[in-house]
């Protein structure tokens, strides 16, 4: 049996409008309890915590590759993992966000820029030797045979 001729029989003397607002309403009522849309885990705890958006902050910058948002603020982290007020460390943080929404990706302490800024000729050394073996690796791709499943 069709479900709102069902449904409609329940309601044999109310009027059609009436009969329309029930099936609406039974329509809702065969969802589970958090919706037919599970939860999505968009938001991943980080180290460093700040306040998001942060009301005292720097002058935004963007990354020009990736157009991602910079900017300092004030933020803390807990050195010894353990959390609580009397162990909270305040420290000027690096925060990054995404391009579209603006969302808090993740935050840099002082320290973690300065060790960043040490590897970084070991970290352009790496990028040039994959650069250099692209071109090895491209013609390995398209001597490998290639099927579709």
């Amino acid at each position: 049996m069709n479900l709102r001729l069902a449904m409609a029989s329940l309601v044999p003397s109310s009027p059609p409008a009436r009969q329309a607002a029930v099936l609406v309403q039974r329509r809702w009522r065969r969802h589970p309890k958090g919706g037919i849309h599970g939860p999505q885990f968009h938001r991943f705890p980080t180290e460093v915590k700040m306040n998001w958006p942060p009301k005292d902050r720097s002058k935004l910058f963007l990354l020009p590759d990736s157009k991602r948002l910079l900017c300092v603020a004030k933020g803390w982290y807990y050195p010894d993992g353990i959390t609580g007020r009397d162990k909270k460390e305040t420290s000027v943080v690096l925060s990054f966000a995404s391009k579209n929404k603006h969302n808090h990706m993740d935050s840099l302490t002082v320290q973690e820029v300065q060790k960043l800024w040490e590897l970084a000729p070991d970290i352009q050394a790496q990028f040039k030797e994959c650069e250099a073996k692209l071109e090895e690796e491209t013609e390995l791709n398209v001597q490998r045979a290639h099927v579709c499943k």
